[in-house]
């Protein structure tokens, strides 16, 4: 019994002793953090935080002030986003903007139908071409140096048009007595006639290049078949063998036995003068001849081609009969699609003065057209630079 009591006794004095060590421990422990200014920074950074949370909603509020602004400036500007009017009941608050009109384009082709299209082709339009002279070198016409100047007097017609170009033509052949004659015709025709018609019927202010009528013109809107005329598209092989010196490049054209590659009928870039003899001379035969009628195009097509003054085509054909090649250049007569002789496998030679016949090709982006005027002879469309 008295050993228990000891017991208990010592266990109680041991707890006591260990609270007590604990609480001296803790004590110690709180000092030392203090001393250490933990709790220094603790407080420190919890002012911080709360000193930058502040400035945060200050800022988000000005912003929120400033968005607030510029809503109700463009309220003002659209009358809201409801379509209310802004100041409703007053004409207090700053009034609305009215968008300026858009320029009137006159006519807008890029919108009409391709019915629509077509439905303007012989309409006429107020071109004028800025005015220039052109001279017909007699090297290179085969005959003798003749000048030409601008007629100022022609009235144009459009003879096509789609989203980016409108083609007008003269109304009437513009220029007579162009002579073309023998081999060096032959050679220069073509370009003779698109140089004439670039210097006299242009007119860069307006982007529009001029160029002479050729048989893709004709042939673009016309279901003639040439491939049915007589002797079309064979080959040939002349008994006399001389040929004007273009022919050569010609991708009908077949000198030597071989073809050339550059130059389709409608096309010259460079002059060329003179003629040669070929060991072996042959090619296709290109030349053909066809009344424009309605049953093969469209009767405006007609209206506009048929002329009583013979004009040029700006392309070159060759003819094939009793073993000699004859060298050509296309006209058209009254409504008559034919070709003039101007040299011969045989070296004849002849020649022709007809008229010429511009066509202006103008850049849509350019130009507008049709602010005044209804398309009547009396009464053109209209057409400015932009």
């Amino acid at each position: 019994m008295k050993n228990n009591q000891n017991e208990s006794g010592i266990t109680l004095i041991a707890l006591i002793i260990t609270i007590i060590v604990l609480v001296i421990l803790a004590a110690v422990s709180i000092s030392a953090v203090y001393n250490s200014n933990i709790v220094n920074y603790a407080v420190n950074g919890a002012t911080n935080y709360a000193s930058e949370a502040t400035r945060e909603n200050e800022i988000l509020d000005q912003t929120a002030s400033i968005i607030q602004n510029a809503v109700d400036r463009i309220s003002n500007i659209t009358g809201g986003n409801s379509g209310e009017d802004p100041n409703p009941g007053g004409d207090d608050g700053e009034e609305p903007v009215t968008p300026p009109d858009e320029p009137d384009p006159g006519i807008n082709f890029g919108d009409l139908t391709e019915e629509e299209m077509n439905a303007m082709v012989g309409k006429y339009v107020d071109y004028t071409p800025v005015s220039g002279s052109f001279s017909a070198n007699g090297t290179y016409n085969g005959n003798s140096t003749r000048s030409f100047s601008t007629n100022t007097e022609a009235q144009w017609q459009i003879l096509f048009v789609n989203d980016d170009t409108l083609a007008l033509i003269a109304e009437n052949p513009t220029n007579t007595n162009f002579y073309l004659q023998g081999a060096n015709g032959y050679n220069n025709g073509v370009k003779l006639l698109n140089d004439a018609c670039a210097v006299m019927y242009s007119n860069s202010s307006l982007g529009a290049v001029a160029r002479s009528i050729d048989i893709e013109d004709i042939e673009a809107v016309s279901s003639y078949d040439k491939t049915t005329f007589s002797g079309y598209g064979q080959e040939y092989s002349p008994l006399n063998k001389y040929y004007p010196n273009i022919f050569k490049d010609e991708l009908t054209g077949s000198v030597d036995e071989r073809y050339g590659s550059l130059l389709g009928l409608s096309d010259q870039t460079d002059w060329v003068t003179g003629s040669t003899q070929a060991t072996i001379l042959g090619g296709k035969w290109t030349y053909y001849t066809y009344t424009m009628t309605t049953s093969y195009m469209n009767s405006t097509y007609v209206n506009i081609f048929t002329n009583s003054n013979t004009y040029w085509l700006a392309s070159r054909c060759v003819d094939f009969y009793g073993n000699i090649a004859t060298f050509r250049t296309f006209f058209v007569s009254g409504s008559t699609v034919d070709a003039r002789i101007l040299y011969s496998s045989n070296t004849s030679s002849l020649g022709g003065s007809y008229a010429i016949r511009p066509i202006v090709e103008i850049d849509l982006s350019k130009v507008n057209v049709g602010l005044t005027g209804d398309g009547s002879a009396t009464t053109p469309y209209s057409i400015e630079a932009k």
